[in-house]
């Protein structure tokens, strides 16, 4: 029986009446958002509930009770977080739960413990554990769909340490980032006791090289995917002998030994990056003579390499024995010793460079800006006309006053100075008896940018901290990058990330931070002018989140505030 509907939860008697009737439930593709232990409980005779595609974020304590004949549960595509505590289905076989946001399969087993077919692709479950618990808990599981899960880690708990199980047959770990965890050498035992596997799915995985025995303990597998990795080699002995298919399409497999393809049936290499020489001889005696099923056209398999070669059919390329037994040693004694020359020079290079940019990095980049304006013949920017009375409004605690003063209003401000920008002040520009909120309102938005000195006082100051939350409002309600900050002093990051406000801007703008070097601070200055005159748009979060930057500047030490 299929049924459609838009309600998004059901009423106590909606299958009334069905019971002992309905074997087959169909509700895909609606907008149902959870699931309560009543919702389906006069369905005893149900087999199969497709739930697929609704919003399903949730599942009320013991949902799906009443069910106790249920086969097969098909949730895949709905927002699935985690499981709760369903009741327990016996006799569930196929359990679906791909396209969701799992990130912990805790509950399964008390839902579905004698399942012969598990989906869980596509969710965001990053432990390989979740693979040995499943192999090894479910002890009547036939077919594991496991892909497209993001790996980040291997940490086994003891009782999964050897995933051992006799009826797996079909696992699929595909996308799973398995290069990441096996070159940390982690989890190399997962095949090792699936003495039943019939097939194997590890396809796109950015696999550069296999490990050692990785396939030894599978004594029965018939076919294994291994297309679009980024292979270079295979061990003679990497596949056990009983393996009948292989997937190895997209790969870089410059010179396959036709040794590992002596025991297949079929052979899928399209797509496979060629270097046709010397070294392919072997392989092209092979593929003239072998009785092996090619899926892909041997006539497309083609040369990528070298380029005087590109696209050349590979069953048109050849070379003689004679040509091919060129001295080695010979040939490339020159090329070593002109390598050996240029990688000491390049080391002795980097190393002076290296030196002399740490001793001299300040003149370099003063010497740089003269080069650039008699190149570029820049001008000196001229003031900035603007509707607002001010250019910028420096925010900073009354106990910086001084440093602040000689550091940075001595390089801005126009009344002090030969310089560009209209600078606002507490002390100098804020009116006398008007409200301090309603002056520090007007400040920031009588200026086009707003420029917060973060100190260790400033952070303990309740009307700096209040008004950098108010220059922060005014940056997300115009969408412009009108708040610029600096750090002085030695303010550690974790203080930095104790006030709300300033760690939301920290984890997500670009913010400076005073040199301890007098080397740089002309490049200091240069980042700050540049801050101050650029107006960049903000992207909000449906655009994507704007990723994190700090400029961590070496120099000149600052004064004690």
């Amino acid at each position: 029986m299929s049924l459609e509907t838009k309600s998004a939860r059901f009423r106590r008697s909606a299958f009334n009446g069905l019971q002992g009737h309905l074997r087959l439930l169909n509700l895909s593709f609606n907008l149902l958002g959870e699931i309560y232990a009543d919702t389906f409980g006069s369905l005893s005779e149900l087999r199969v509930l497709d739930l697929s595609y609704n919003h399903i974020g949730a599942l009320g304590s013991k949902a799906f009770s009443g069910l106790p004949e249920l086969r097969g549960l098909y949730l895949t595509g709905n927002s699935l977080r985690k499981l709760d505590s369903p009741a327990s289905l016996p006799k569930l076989e196929f359990l679906l739960l791909g396209d969701n946001k799992l990130d912990s399969l805790y509950s399964v087993m008390d839902l579905a413990a004698n399942s012969t077919y598990m989906d869980v692709r596509d969710n965001r479950l990053n432990n390989l554990e979740d693979v040995y618990m499943l192999i090894t808990d479910f002890h009547r599981l036939e077919t594991l769909m496991f892909g497209g899960n993001l790996i980040k880690w291997c940490t086994l708990n003891r009782k999964w340490a050897v995933p051992i199980n006799g009826t797996l047959k079909v696992l699929d770990v595909h996308d799973s980032s398995l290069q990441k965890v096996w070159m940390e050498g982690k989890c190399l035992d997962l095949f090792d006791h699936l003495c039943n596997l019939r097939g194997l799915n590890l396809s796109f995985n950015s696999l550069e090289s296999l490990p050692q025995g990785i396939f030894d303990g599978l004594s029965s597998v018939h076919e294994i995917d291994l297309s679009f990795n980024a292979l270079t080699y295979l061990q003679s002995d990497v596949f056990p002998t009983s393996l009948a298919i292989l997937h190895i399409l997209g790969n870089f497999l410059a010179s396959p030994d036709p040794g590992i393809f002596q025991t297949l049936i079929l052979l899928d290499l399209e797509g496979n990056r060629f270097h046709c020489d010397c070294h392919l001889q072997a392989f092209l005696a092979w593929l003239n003579a072998t009785n092996v099923t090619h899926l892909s056209p041997v006539a497309e398999y083609r040369c990528a390499f070298p380029a005087a070669l590109q696209n050349l059919p590979l069953l048109n390329y050849s070379r003689t024995v004679e040509a091919c037994e060129v001295d080695d040693e010979e040939s490339t004694r020159g090329l070593r010793f002109a390598l050996f020359v240029f990688t000491a020079g390049l080391v002795i290079t980097a190393v002076l460079c290296g030196a002399a940019y740490a001793r001299l990095r300040g003149r370099i980049f003063v010497a740089y800006k003269k080069i650039v304006r008699k190149v570029l013949d820049a001008p000196k920017p001229p003031a900035i006309m603007d509707e607002q009375p001010y250019d910028v409004f420096l925010c900073f605690s009354s106990k910086d006053y001084r440093w602040v003063e000689a550091a940075v209003l001595k390089k801005l401000d126009s009344q002090l100075s030969d310089n560009t920008f209209r600078c606002c002040l507490e002390a100098r520009d804020f009116l006398p008896g008007e409200d301090h909120l309603s002056n520090i309102r007007d400040a920031i938005w009588g200026s086009r940018k707003t420029l917060c000195v973060v100190s260790k006082e400033f952070l303990k100051d309740g009307w700096c901290l209040e008004a950098f939350s108010l220059a922060q409002g005014r940056m997300l309600e115009e969408l412009t990058n009108i708040l610029v900050m600096v750090v002085v002093g030695k303010v550690a990051h974790y203080q930095l990330m104790r006030c709300n406000a300033v760690r939301a801007f920290v984890q997500r703008r670009q913010y400076l931070t005073w040199p301890e070097d007098p080397q740089d601070l002309d490049w200091f200055y240069e980042q700050l002018v540049s801050l101050l005159l650029k107006d960049t748009k903000v992207k909000t979060f449906a655009e994507g989140k704007e990723e994190a930057e700090s400029i961590q500047l070496q120099g000149i030490r600052a004064p004690q505030l």
